[in-house]
């Protein structure tokens, strides 16, 4: 596949059309105090907390181009078949060696080019860095380009991962240079990770983590039962229920109140984390204390899709089956596109499972992508949670950096 130049008339049509509306809405600033435009080639790096992150970077480096390296999964919806090869989009598939992603990226930086990448591999489920796969590290240095941060913050609350729509708010992009052409060559692929993670994880102190407000204060928890299904004072499970500000558990009243920073005030006699990502890194230390050597497989009823036959057509109903979770892996056992099928995603080659909260989640495999959704759509983000522990439990070598405070690491 050859990767496109980004279009010009495209990128002028997106920042006319996007730039006010995004400085009405969320109060958009950027800061490019510490940004000097590197001449020729360069790799921008970015942290990955909404579905809108891409439309920021690139408005905030107006009016140079990027080549962006995008979830293989846009690619198959219609118009975005279309628009994104246009705008010089690389298919990825995610968590997966795709050394056809790696080509386009090296030629782009080989013609001139510029590379938007969100080392993530997803958007984040609690608003928190997330951390990266190490191979980022072993890329950039081969490449030996300079490498620009962008650091988003505000978004998670203006456009939360667990609802649909938007909020009005405040949001800022922070640009700036992170390693020269000859770091990126001479730094070992673990220190470039490090950089990485300090940057976008707002260790560095050019990287401002305080976290921005929402400007409505109406409904915040709407939806938030998607991802946070554990009660911290019952341990009760998918018993949450959300009015206004307030999350409550039916099953022992546990309640707790929203603020539009994302914090939480337990009500009187209630017990709650002090953030969404505190819960639901506490929600990831309760799973973890379940994972063990001789554990029985945990398993659910899933619907399978993978791509359609025809262009843009999306994703199509393949079967159903038996999706279970081993400490070796993942298993599949049931129909797929009108056979009885086996399929098995060995522990060491699936380090997270991208998520569609209430729908799927997703497993990319030699190059075939998969969404699972089960019988209880709620359940998406356990499964999801719960691959993400087995790795980090039982795979041979962990692939993953480990700066995230997730819950995975002791």
């Amino acid at each position: 596949m050859k990767i496109k130049k980004p279009n010009g008339v495209l990128y002028f049509l997106v920042f006319i059309l996007m730039y006010p509306v995004l400085k009405l809405l969320f109060r958009l600033k950027v800061d490019k105090s510490g940004y000097d435009p590197p001449k020729g080639p360069f790799i921008v790096v970015s942290n990955h907390c909404s579905f809108m992150d891409f439309i920021v970077v690139m408005l905030a480096l107006y009016p140079r181009r990027m080549n962006a390296v995008a979830a293989q999964k846009f690619f198959y919806y219609r118009p975005l078949n279309k628009l994104l090869p246009a705008m010089g989009a690389i298919p990825k598939y995610l968590f997966d060696p795709d050394i056809r992603a790696i080509r386009g990226v090296m030629a782009v930086i080989k013609r001139g080019g510029r590379i938007l990448l969100f080392p993530e591999g997803r958007c984040s489920t609690d608003g928190a860095y997330m951390g990266i796969h190490k191979s980022t590290g072993k890329m950039i240095k081969k490449l030996a380009v300079p490498v620009i941060s962008c650091r988003i913050e505000g978004a998670y609350t203006c456009m939360p991962f667990w609802r649909k729509g938007v909020r009005l708010g405040r949001e800022r992009v922070t640009i700036a240079g992170l390693l020269s052409a000859e770091e990126a060559g001479a730094f070992s692929a673990d220190e470039i990770n490090s950089a990485i993670d300090a940057r976008l994880g707002g260790a560095d102190t050019r990287a401002p983590a305080k976290p921005f407000q929402t400007l409505r204060a109406r409904n915040l928890t709407q939806g938030l039962q998607n991802i946070l299904y554990w009660c911290p004072k019952c341990g009760s499970e998918f018993t949450h229920e959300t009015f206004g500000n307030t999350i409550r558990c039916t099953a022992c009243g546990n309640s707790a109140e929203l603020d539009r920073e994302a914090k939480f005030t337990p009500s009187e006699g209630s017990a709650a984390p002090e953030s969404v990502h505190a819960w639901f890194r506490d929600q990831n230390r309760y799973e973890m204390r379940l994972m063990k050597e001789d554990m029985p497989p945990i398993s659910a009823h899933v619907s399978v899709r993978m791509p359609s036959d025809v262009e843009g057509g999306g994703m199509t109903h393949r079967g159903n089956g038996v999706l279970s979770l081993s400490p070796e892996g993942w298993r599949y056992e049931g129909e797929l596109s009108g056979e009885q099928t086996e399929l098995f995603f060995p522990i060491d080659t699936v380090p997270a499972l991208p998520i569609d909260p209430e729908d799927d989640f997703q497993i990319y495999a030699h190059g075939v992508f998969y969404m699972f959704s089960p019988d209880d759509p709620r359940k998406c983000v356990k499964y999801s949670s719960l691959g993400e522990c087995a790795y980090w439990r039982f795979a041979s070598g962990v692939q993953m950096t480990a700066s995230y405070d997730s819950g995975f690491i002791d």
